[in-house]
């Protein structure tokens, strides 16, 4: 491997970016290989220019650019982009992706690339070893980790932090999935994984932008990519109980008609119909949504290499050589 791509979503935090180019030069110093850092502005009101005063003193990265996109479309959805603009391009033979602002300590991209061993196709992701958040967020994120595994039968124990070789940066671009979150994504693609247990870093500077309603969304975006085997195991777990309700049912009634000796509780026949019709509601429900869901196979999906263009406003070169690529149409000159 010798050229690498890094892709990194920024929302007006061009500051902590500023941080991420230097530490990366430090480590640039130290790799046998090219970085090469895209930077894709989720719809910023901060201006780039603001650090671009920081870049002179930068010597071992071989250049960065701004991918600008037209609207705010979130943090997943601008590193799909990010993505999918890298495989249009011919320069590079593998694709890390990191958020900005320090929590994915730069030092650790050796220990990723060592995790690559003799391979020459891999997916190496960072499995969080040790996290510095608040015990809130510890104890949230423990919660969606058990649902995740509850509700799809997997488990998941990394996140963005990542790194790709080309061709499997090429199927991933092709996974609707991708559009909704990159983890899960990767998941549901099957591609062989290498773990690398890494420790996570302290944000460089401000606060995070994500707070408890977007950690909710970005967790249910990340399930949502199994929805079909959470439906099919709620139908069978409503299956289940009907088969239970209906036993129980008919077990009262075979009381009530052939032991009438035996009385029982008045409110008992009201409760046993009472939860019969409940799980019966959620059958059907389970039983109509996945009817929906199969029915939506017919539909077209989000293909994120096919639909991302016209997020794309521009693409500015901060420094470095102009890479090639199938948009330059896209991309004026950095003076401009």
């Amino acid at each position: 491997m010798n050229q690498l791509r890094l892709i990194t979503p920024v929302y007006n935090d061009w500051t902590s970016f500023a941080m991420l180019l230097r530490e990366l030069d430090k480590v640039a110093a130290s790799l046998p290989l090219q970085i090469f850092v895209s930077a894709i502005d989720d719809g910023s009101e901060e201006a780039v220019a603001l650090v671009l005063g920081e870049l002179a003193g930068l010597k071992h990265i071989a250049g960065a650019e701004v991918v600008s996109l037209a609207v705010n479309v979130g943090h997943q959805r601008a590193i799909a982009i990010g993505l999918c603009a890298a495989a249009q391009d011919h320069d590079f033979d593998a694709v890390l992706v990191m958020d900005a602002d320090g929590e994915d300590p730069p030092h650790a991209i050796a220990a990723l690339i060592q995790g690559i061993a003799d391979r020459k196709d891999f997916c190496v992701v960072a499995q969080r070893a040790k996290r510095l958040e608040t015990a809130s967020f510890k104890l949230f994120y423990l919660l969606y980790k058990g649902f995740f595994k509850l509700a799809t039968g997997h488990a998941i124990s990394f996140g963005n932090f990542c790194l790709i070789s080309r061709s499997y940066v090429d199927r991933l671009v092709m996974i609707s999935d991708l559009w909704n979150n990159l983890p899960a994504a990767i998941l549901r693609s099957r591609l062989p994984l290498n773990y690398v247990p890494i420790h996570r870093g302290r944000r460089y500077a401000g606060r995070s932008k994500m707070n408890f309603t977007s950690l909710i969304v970005h967790g249910l975006s990340g399930i949502s990519v199994y929805a079909d085997t959470i439906f099919v195991r709620l139908l069978t777990l409503s299956v289940l109980l009907t088969i239970a309700s209906v036993v129980l049912v008919s077990g009262l009634l075979a009381v009530r008609i052939f032991s009438p000796s035996h009385a029982t509780p008045g409110w008992t026949t009201t409760i046993a119909f009472g939860l019969s019709i409940i799980i019966l509601q959620v059958l059907f429900t389970a039983l109509s949504s996945i009817l929906m869901l199969l029915n939506s196979r017919v539909q077209r999906l989000v293909l994120p290499r096919l639909d991302y263009l016209p997020y794309i406003r521009d693409r500015r070169l901060l420094f470095g050589h102009r890479l090639p690529t199938l948009l330059q149409g896209l991309a004026p000159d950095a003076n401009n």
